[in-house]
């Protein structure tokens, strides 16, 4: 029996999945015999919070200091996305010129000028207005989610990052605040919980869903009378994957770390998880995968 047991624990450290994931030899120091063999602890994150919900059942089914209020980053690009399609009323093959004010050059809190993910264009440009959707969300574009913006007209001294917060509160999202729509500032912050809410309203926005569902996506742009083509690809390297994600949004900033909020369909169930503050790129999608992982296999066995 003891052979077996410790057969078991070597198969798991072996396992690609035991960096990720607390198993028996974490509970051998303070119990005398072996839980079952399938028992896990959960996965092992640097994330600072972290929140998989049922997107039917709203059943949380993992959760890492998820009420912790934290900056999102380019996640608030899902926001911007959502209030665009709830007040515009243009046409997807609108074209629309750059202007002057869509352009961005962003200073980081320390007084570092940085160049966010970005279109390449140049004021007067013109290009239609579902490649400026699709590339805010597949790129995670800030000029793009600065002329959706800039397209939805103030109203009644409401800005639109007052329509975000309204959004917000409409969806029972309390612990949410934006101040811009990009994701650039840290002052836009929230909670997984809140997150799990957004994420909720997303996917059932068939326009962000079929934008986050592309690998890649050439945007048309003309530009002095020519016309030429600009390859974007997806920031969300967990399309394709095993785990079946259906589309996720990434952020990163100093501040917030490495971030993302996405929907999976693993083993025929749809996962809404949410990582926030991971310590790098390849933290936020091996935690995201393993969590994903993990909570599958728990419900399925």
């Amino acid at each position: 029996m003891l052979f077996a047991s410790l057969a078991t624990i070597f198969f798991l450290i072996s396992s690609p999945f035991f960096n990720q994931a607390i198993f028996w030899d974490n509970l051998i120091e303070n119990n005398n015999s072996f839980p079952d063999s399938s028992y896990s602890l959960g996965p092992r994150l640097t994330a600072k919070s972290a929140l998989v919900v049922d997107f039917d059942s709203d059943d949380v089914l993992f959760e890492k200091d998820s009420t912790k209020i934290l900056p999102i980053a380019s996640i608030t690009k899902l926001m911007t996305a959502l209030v665009f399609l709830e007040k515009n009323t243009r046409e997807w093959d609108e074209e629309i010129v750059v202007l002057e004010e869509d352009l961005i050059k962003w200073t980081s809190s320390g007084g570092e000028e940085i160049q966010p993910a970005m279109l390449s264009i140049k004021v007067g440009d013109e290009l239609n207005l579902k490649d400026i959707f699709y590339s805010s969300l597949i790129k995670s574009a800030n000029n793009s989610s600065k002329i959706l913006a800039r397209l939805i007209p103030a109203c009644c001294g409401q800005t639109f990052s007052d329509l975000m917060n309204k959004k917000a509160k409409s969806l029972g999202m309390a612990n949410t605040y934006f101040t811009e729509p990009t994701g650039l500032s840290p002052s836009n912050r929230s909670n997984a919980e809140d997150l799990s809410k957004m994420m909720r309203e997303v996917f059932n926005k068939d326009e962000i869903k079929e934008a986050l569902s592309y690998q890649v996506y050439d945007v048309k742009i003309k530009r002095n009378g020519f016309s030429y083509r600009q390859r974007l690809y997806n920031t969300d390297k967990l399309l394709g994957n095993f785990i079946n994600i259906k589309g996720a949004k990434t952020g990163y900033l100093e501040e917030s770390g490495y971030c993302l909020a996405g929907v999976s369909d693993y083993l025929d169930r749809k996962l809404i998880v949410i990582i926030l503050g991971a310590e790098n790129n390849e933290d936020r999608f091996q935690e995201a995968k393993s969590l994903i992982w993990w909570t599958g296999e728990r419900l399925d066995s």
